[in-house]
């Protein structure tokens, strides 16, 4: 394989039928015919001398040798943005881009006020905030659409670099008045018999909570169930309930309504982390890769031992 046979609009049409899925559909993206996107694939195939795509009446599949290019074609597709970007800044706009894709919890404060923060230092840097799972974390990722991400995590995931990692236990949210807010630390039988707030089941910090309540044998029927970290705290301000979540997503929310979160305790909820993740083998634009260090300087703040 030759570099030049990886021409720039072969790649291009590429890419969108991966993103895509379908050569029709990337027809209509890019607004050209679909006829020219199949010459550019098969083209490509021809000369590689491999199958990119597994050719169903559901779609187009990459195959091994697809994801492979694809992976590369989307690193030398934000490396040529890089570069656009660095050019403009020495031509004196001096301005930057940062994408964000987090879970839920963390666009609550937490995002929102690093942002603020950084802005006082770099006021022309624009930002993009965008609310996924943590799988769409990743694939966003790995894709190129976003720049950073924060998400929780137990395990690795393939492509992507872990920049900063924070332990991050359970907490139990409530109201200062609440029976259960004078505990130094509850364990989760003690939750049994109050409402009870909770994400819904494909999020982590639900996942390892009923994981948890299982392996303890604990029949723990939730009360309210949402994708919503805005939600799920107005449950334990309004319905006066108990709401799991970690402290680090809601402790400005805690302070600005005077509510409080007592640690919950047990071996088996101390699997959870915070991740700040970034595409691996990237170059990091200037802008991303400032605001990167950014939170890696917040997060570190959280790992220090109070005095």
């Amino acid at each position: 394989m030759t570099a030049r046979y990886l021409q720039d609009t072969a790649l291009r049409y590429f890419l969108e039928v991966v993103r895509c899925g379908s050569i029709s559909e990337a027809a209509l993206r890019l607004n050209v015919a679909g006829s020219a996107i199949s010459r550019q694939v098969s083209g490509l195939e021809d000369r590689l001398n491999t199958t990119l795509f597994e050719r169903r009446k559901s779609g187009m599949t990459p195959t091994a040798a697809g994801e492979l290019l694809a992976a590369y074609a989307f690193r030398n597709q934000l490396e040529t943005e890089q570069v656009t970007q660095e050019i403009r800044e020495l031509q004196g706009l001096r301005r930057g881009d940062v994408r964000i894709v987090s879970t839920a919890g963390f666009s609550l404060d937490f995002i929102p006020m690093a942002i603020a923060s950084f802005r006082r230092h770099y006021p022309y840097i624009r930002f993009q905030l965008l609310v996924a799972t943590a799988e769409e974390v990743a694939r966003r990722l790995n894709e190129g659409e976003s720049d950073i991400g924060l998400t929780f995590s137990q395990v690795p995931t393939a492509n992507i670099h872990v920049a900063y990692r924070l332990h991050s236990p359970l907490v139990a949210v409530m109201q200062r008045h609440h029976p259960l807010a004078e505990k130094s630390s509850l364990r989760l039988s003690q939750l049994a018999g109050y409402p009870l707030g909770v994400p819904v089941r494909h999020i982590l910090t639900r996942r390892l909570f009923d994981a948890c309540c299982s392996r303890q044998g604990l029949l723990i029927d939730p009360a309210f169930e949402t994708t919503s970290i805005s939600a799920l705290l107005a449950f334990a301000r309004y319905c006066d309930g108990v709401v799991i979540s970690t402290e680090l997503v809601v402790r400005q929310y805690l302070k600005d309504h005077d509510m409080v979160a007592v640690p919950i305790t047990g071996q088996d909820l101390n699997g959870l982390n915070i991740e700040l993740n970034t595409l691996a083998g990237r170059t990091l634009p200037k802008a991303v890769s400032a605001f990167t260090d950014h939170l890696i300087r917040i997060m570190e703040q959280e790992q220090q031992p109070e005095a």
